[in-house]
């Protein structure tokens, strides 16, 4: 099989996504990173259709593939994101077309064919939409937020896909946390090599926002004491910072780091005061049950309250019905106690 069955024991996906680049004569790659869906319509081995009655789910978007007759349906999002998906279907069709490969995926297991070839598919789009040079690869290795940034620029691929691009590029072994995040610091996308979790998506990371900020300025390295916040209250610290803006200054691409001897970021926990007024306790997040979904707050441990669950103070007092200055209603006792 000329190679093909060391590319199937190993399962190296990039490796045999860029083997069936390689080989494919049907398609002009140029023009399908360039304008993925006008070039699928002019093909004559593959059919698009495109599906934009569908009920609006939230960020829309994505598509699957039929081999009989070879379609795409495509549910249209934003065209980075469909360029992604356009390229991940074609990725499928080429799979189960090929005179070699293909055979090798029905020789395998239904669960582990699935697996290998959304792999394939995902890496095929990643290296049609972004192709990269031994430069890249090196910069990646060192500051792969730029690396983000610039790919972006020139690539019509999301962001998110971008940070997924640089994950791959960046040497095994090596321990980075990658993100991208809006400009209030709202972690849109992210990714680790290594055990330290990545930041939790759609969580306002107040790090993140001073850090695109600065970023506003000019590209950003630096130590990241704010550290990276987590659902559970418990902040990772000790870690570096690399951040670069996106050329549409939107969105900030952030790399980090641990700074510590044993490659690992440190774990420290924050301190709350019970919103309830009656408890009054402060706590450590860590002992928390959680953050309530309304108030983002952490529930007390003490009596089970957040924000949105406390009683809210009496206005007047109870004995003479007078109302609260504002100091009165700090400390809860009226002039006439």
């Amino acid at each position: 099989m000329d190679g093909w069955n060391e590319l199937a024991a190993g399962l190296n996906a990039g490796s045999i996504a860029a083997r069936i680049i390689e080989e494919c004569t049907t398609f002009n790659f140029a023009t399908l990173r360039d304008n993925p869906l006008r070039t699928l319509l002019l093909s004559t081995g593959i059919e698009v259709e495109i599906e934009d009655g569908l009920v609006d789910t939230g960020c829309g978007g994505g598509g699957y593939y039929r081999p009989t007759p070879p379609t795409i349906h495509l549910h249209p999002a934003t065209y980075r994101r469909d360029n992604f998906t356009l390229l991940h279907e074609l990725g499928h069709h080429l799979q189960q077309t090929h005179d070699q490969w293909g055979f090798t995926l029905l020789d395998m297991a239904d669960g582990d064919r699935r697996k290998i070839e959304e792999r394939v598919s995902d890496q095929f789009a990643a290296q049609v939409l972004m192709p990269v040079g031994d430069g890249d690869c090196r910069d990646a290795s060192l500051h792969p937020a730029d690396v983000m940034a610039g790919l972006y620029a020139r690539s019509g691929a999301s962001r998110p896909a971008t940070m997924l691009r640089v994950l791959d590029m960046v040497p095994e072994g090596s321990r980075w946390i990658l993100a991208v995040a809006d400009l209030d610091g709202v972690v849109t996308a992210a990714a680790s090599t290594y055990d330290d979790p990545q930041p939790p998506k759609g969580i306002a990371q107040e790090g993140f926002r001073r850090v695109a900020a600065e970023a506003m300025e000019s590209a950003v390295r630096r130590e990241f004491h704010e550290g990276i916040e987590y659902k559970t209250g418990s902040i990772l610290d000790d870690l570096r910072v690399e951040a670069a803006l996106d050329h549409e200054e939107r969105f900030v691409f952030l790399a980090l780091r641990p700074t510590t001897v044993n490659g690992s970021g440190t774990w420290k926990y924050q301190w709350q005061e019970c919103p309830n007024p009656v408890c009054g306790k402060s706590f450590q997040t860590r002992l928390s049950s959680g953050r309530c979904d309304t108030c983002t707050d952490f529930s007390c441990p003490h009596c089970n309250r957040c924000s949105c669950t406390a009683p809210a103070p009496p206005t007047k007092c109870g004995t003479c019905f007078l109302p609260y200055t504002p100091a009165e209603m700090t400390s809860g006792k009226h002039e006439c106690w």
